[in-house]
């Protein structure tokens, strides 16, 4: 393959970016043709480098890059729209849903679903609530992904959930457990999962972005469905959510 060959030019969402080497940065993206990418943007860390400085978390950027066999080397880049000011708790939720598409996805699998709903989710952290709102992103990434647990019919048995009956959430099994197979499950670490907590998880599965109804919330649902939530990602991707501890030392 020659060099022309092999250049990749997308549009793409700064996930991570960190300092590399001397004076170089890498930087994990989401784009919108190709998937998640890697690239090394050499010599970005010099204070002329103007490509540099717009190397950001969360930056909606159009990059060309030189295809490698493991990581890609930045050529060029330039601003898709100027950045909004984030507060420090938008930034600490914008991180989350940036940490939670570069875990659950592989590298170079084009999804270009996924990459217009973090664009929304990233514009609509700033007028919405940031909570609720990279709750809602989680759900419809694991859905996305093929990773999203069985949250209608219980895992042991096969038969529905009932609206408002009782059910507990197994994150190793990956979905609900009913009332019956409770009653003789022998495996730990199941969770409570009431029927509020359900009925807010379709609410936020479904939740239109540019449109979103009015819907209330109960804290003691929102917590046990963040429970639930983080808990079953962790059991996929075996390692916890740095962007999660952040929230933790911010008391979020």
């Amino acid at each position: 393959m020659s060099e022309k060959d092999r250049l990749l030019t997308d549009e793409a969402l700064l996930l991570h970016v960190r300092n590399w080497q001397t004076a170089d940065k890498y930087a994990v993206c989401f784009t919108r043709e190709h998937g998640k990418l890697r690239f090394i943007a050499y010599g970005a860390r010099y204070e002329r480098n103007v490509q540099g400085r717009l190397l950001q978390p969360f930056a909606n950027l159009r990059i060309e890059v030189q295809q490698g066999q493991k990581v890609d080397k930045l050529r060029s880049c330039e601003l898709v729209q100027v950045p909004q000011a984030l507060d420090v708790q938008q930034m600490a939720y914008a991180a989350v849903a940036a940490e939670l598409t570069a875990v659950l996805t592989e590298d170079r699998a084009p999804q270009p679903e996924l990459y217009e709903l973090l664009q929304q989710t990233l514009a609509i952290i700033r007028e919405r609530n940031p909570r609720l709102v990279v709750l809602s992103f989680a759900i419809k990434l694991l859905y996305i992904t093929g990773f999203a647990p069985q949250m209608q019919h219980c895992v042991s048995c096969g038969e529905r959930v009932e609206d408002e009956a009782e059910a507990w959430f197994s994150p190793l099994q990956g979905g609900l457990i009913c009332s019956e197979c409770r009653a003789g499950y022998s495996g730990d670490g199941l969770e409570h999962c009431g029927a509020g907590t359900r009925r807010l998880w379709q609410t936020l599965a479904t939740l239109d972005f540019e449109h979103p109804a009015a819907f209330s919330v109960r804290g003691a649902e929102l917590m046990e469905l963040e429970k639930n939530l983080y808990k079953f990602i962790f059991f996929q991707t075996d390692k916890p959510l740095n962007s999660l501890n952040f929230l933790s030392q911010l008391g979020l």
